[in-house]
């Protein structure tokens, strides 16, 4: 299964258990490993006992390897200076997290882990990019926490924001932060609060002892369990209400204080029918529930209630007990299995009459709903919503797939000691010993046969012979052991790298594209790459084959279903590969002039275009592929003016100008002012000259002339938006004029 780094903002033994524990808990449940990661501290220490607490037990575990606290789950606890995330406070941060990381690495050999992270201050002290690599970064909304005291409310909102545009999926639990925060990331999705059904099922299981300090009353007994905070529950509602009914009991089970120092409820010493209990453990509360008349909700309408969707509520659900709550906006539909009401003492008092005399909702009701709201089902959806994006690992892994820090795999002994032996061979190849050098490899591949570096020293080797067979299956062997090719992937993106001429190069490409074992990451980008191959050859037979294999491509990848929701980043994004193959097919049809097969292939671009939204798409994906589709567009285009059909020529228009737009949206910027390419003035120009093009189709003899459609055209071999005529687009233009 996978592996997950859980970075918490709460650590794994406050005795108030949230999202964050239950998660953690939920994957290690589903087969998966997880590594936990205590709080760093969103805000600085505070002088009171809760904190120098905290302070005092990280002391004690700051320095430990990861501790194994059940099945499937590991704590490392970072010693860190909490609320500090800049400068010389903020290195030390960085450099302790990553510290303890790399020893948990080490010790747990994590392999291509996903981050699931619930801080929004992560950028801070972590870059996604290593995780980007192996698989996905997850950020899990789950309440807003600058709405709470002494938080640095910009730092986070604008922390918050740069994190939501940078990682891989966005979870949140409430419709207010969705609503907020979705538009920044393309795998936004809400999945609200659930519980622990089954540990709080617990309160209907006859027989459960009353607890010791259950207070002595005949009257109902009226329980909430949670931190006791005035800048979330309704103090001031609560005290008039107890003052109202005397002859209930309220029982309040929770530390007061924790996050708001400034809780005061010692007016209600007074009351002899109240009782604060403070923190009781995670596993007492099904008693306590179970011994309640009704479960109570008395929060707030504030910014940060608006924003939260209370894990208690479905707690006291799979208890069974009738719940009398806020109507804060999470809740609203909620409304058929709980009592919901405005946050005043009247309102309140009437809700709790309804339940004590039993006129809301039924208990079969009650559970019905909490049986739906579980962590489980709840972790399944995401990890299914997850796998639809293309962030999951392919499973099994390969046996050494990469771990969370490749130095360990650049200083492992097996990889030193084999670059020490391919010095040596190289020196004898020097000499003037080639073959003794090949020989003595092979021995080395015969006693190390998963060592990917001899592997992938021996593969380039019989590559740059011409034995792309011999090469190709050397190849398969690393991607099979690894899960990673590295000497494919400089052969496909970086030229110098390949062997031989273009016609060597096309016949082994060829090869290598012709190859099932590999994933259609690797194999379609052969194909694409040896299409322009031949293309530069002018080799017309192997353009012909690469037609047809980039129309198999194309099939493939519209056959899936979640194809423009990928969110996978750099080429393995399929997207992308649609996109470049595409374009790849487009040019070498022309370069064919194939004009019926031109005709065919710019209407499936279109059709493609139509179905491409940007924001559901991987935002570096989109930056890397939209000068690309502007171009098939722009062939597009053309096909329909050889076509004569104004209608068509302005569709291609309008999608591009429809993506020309996208482009510009803030959601962008972080990754296209990071390039160096002016992707969004090319896309401008494009769309700014075929604007000028457009023609009726009530009148024919206005549709422009062929010479204007050379630029547009231009842009296509051409990245860069220069006016230049080119001969190659003009004879091709002059082609279509003839046919």
């Amino acid at each position: 299964m996978s592996d997950f780094v859980v970075l918490a903002t709460a650590d794994w033994d406050h005795p108030l258990w949230t999202n964050k524990q239950h998660v953690a808990v939920a994957l290690a449940d589903l087969g998966h490993r997880v590594l936990y990661v205590d709080s760093l501290g969103v805000r600085g220490p505070r002088v009171d006992r809760s904190d120098m607490g905290r302070i005092l037990r990280r002391l004690r575990r700051g320095l430990r390897l990861p501790r194994k606290v059940r099945s499937g789950v590991w704590v490392v606890s970072p010693l860190v200076l909490p609320g500090q995330s800049r400068g010389l406070q903020g290195r030390f941060n960085r450099w302790s997290l990553n510290f303890s990381l790399f020893l948990a690495d080490c010790v747990l050999d994590l392999r291509r882990p996903l981050l699931w992270t619930f801080n929004p201050q992560t950028l801070a002290y972590l870059g996604l990019k290593r995780f980007h690599a192996f698989q996905a970064a997850v950020y899990f909304c789950v309440d807003r926490i600058q709405a709470q005291p002494g938080m640095p409310v910009q730092q986070l909102e604008d922390a918050e924001r740069d994190l939501c545009a940078q990682a891989s999926a966005l979870f949140t639990t409430s419709p207010k932060l969705l609503a907020a925060l979705g538009p920044l990331n393309a795998g936004s999705h809400g999945f609200g609060n659930v519980a622990d059904a089954d540990h709080f099922g617990q309160a209907l299981t006859p027989p459960i002892q009353r607890p010791d300090d259950w207070p002595q009353t005949s009257g109902p007994v009226l329980v909430f369990i949670g931190a006791i905070d005035s800048y979330k529950l309704d103090l001031s509602m609560l005290e008039v209400l107890m003052e109202r009914t005397p002859y209930w009991t309220y029982l309040l089970i929770g530390p007061v204080g924790e996050a708001d120092p400034s809780t005061d409820v010692s007016s209600w010493r007074r009351f002899e029918n109240v009782h604060l209990l403070g923190t009781r453990d995670y596993s007492a509360l099904p008693a306590y529930l179970a011994y309640a008349d009704v479960a109570l909700l008395p929060l707030q309408l504030n910014e940060y209630t608006r924003h939260m969707y209370p894990m208690k509520f479905f707690e006291y659900l799979a208890a069974g007990r009738p719940v009398v709550a806020t109507a804060i906006p999470s809740l609203q539909d909620q409304s058929d299995v709980a009592l919901l009401c405005p946050p005043d003492a009247v309102s309140f008092e009437a809700a709790i009459r309804c339940a004590l005399a039993g006129e809301g909702p039924t208990l079969e009701q009650r559970l019905r709903r909490a049986g739906l709201q579980t962590y489980r089902t709840r972790t399944e959806a995401m990890l299914d919503c997850l796998d639809r994006h293309g962030l999951m690992p392919d499973l099994p892994l390969a046996p050494q797939a990469p771990p969370l820090h490749r130095v360990r795999v650049q200083f492992s002994r097996r990889k030193l000691s084999a670059q020490f032996c391919l010095l040596g061979l190289r020196l004898l190849e020097l000499l003037g010993c080639s073959e003794m050098s090949q020989h003595i490899l092979g021995s080395l591949l015969a006693h190390q046969p998963t060592n990917i570096t001899l592997l992938s020293a021996l593969a380039r080797k019989r590559l740059a012979v011409g034995d792309h067979s011999g090469g190709s299956a050397l190849i398969e062997r690393i991607w099979h052991e690894d899960g990673v090719v590295d000497v494919l992937h400089q052969l496909l993106f970086h030229r110098h790298s390949r062997p031989g001429g273009r016609h060597d190069q096309l016949h082994m490409f060829e090869a290598l594209a012709s190859s099932t074992a590999l994933p259609l990451h690797y194999a379609g980008y052969c194909t694409v790459v040896s299409t322009y191959l031949a293309m530069e050859s002018n080799d017309s037979e192997a353009l012909s084959r690469g037609v047809d294999a980039l129309g198999n491509i194309l099939v493939t990848l519209q056959a899936d279903p979640d194809l423009y929701r990928c969110l996978k980043q750099n080429h393995e994004n399929r997207v992308e590969l649609l996109m470049s193959a595409q374009l790849a097919r487009l040019r070498a049809l022309i370069a064919l002039q194939d004009t019926q097969a031109l005709h065919l292939a710019a209407i499936e671009v279109l059709a493609m275009t139509c179905r491409y939204d940007p924001f559901a798409i991987d935002c570096t994906t989109v930056a890397r592929s939209m000068c690309t589709i502007m171009r098939s567009l722009t062939v597009a285009a053309v096909m329909a003016w050889h076509a004569e059909d104004a209608s068509c020529f302005d569709h291609v228009v309008n999608e591009m100008e429809r993506l020309s737009k996208a482009f510009h949206a803030e959601r962008f910027d972080h990754v296209l002012n990071e390039s160096q390419a002016s992707h969004r003035q090319f896309a401008d120009a494009v769309v700014a000259m075929l604007q000028s093009r457009c023609w009726s189709s009530e009148d024919v003899e206005v549709r422009p002339e062929l010479e204007w459609l050379v630029a547009p055209l231009d842009f296509v071999d051409v990245l860069d938006y220069r006016y230049e005529r080119s001969d190659r687009a003009r004879s091709f233009l002059q082609s279509l004029r003839h046919l």
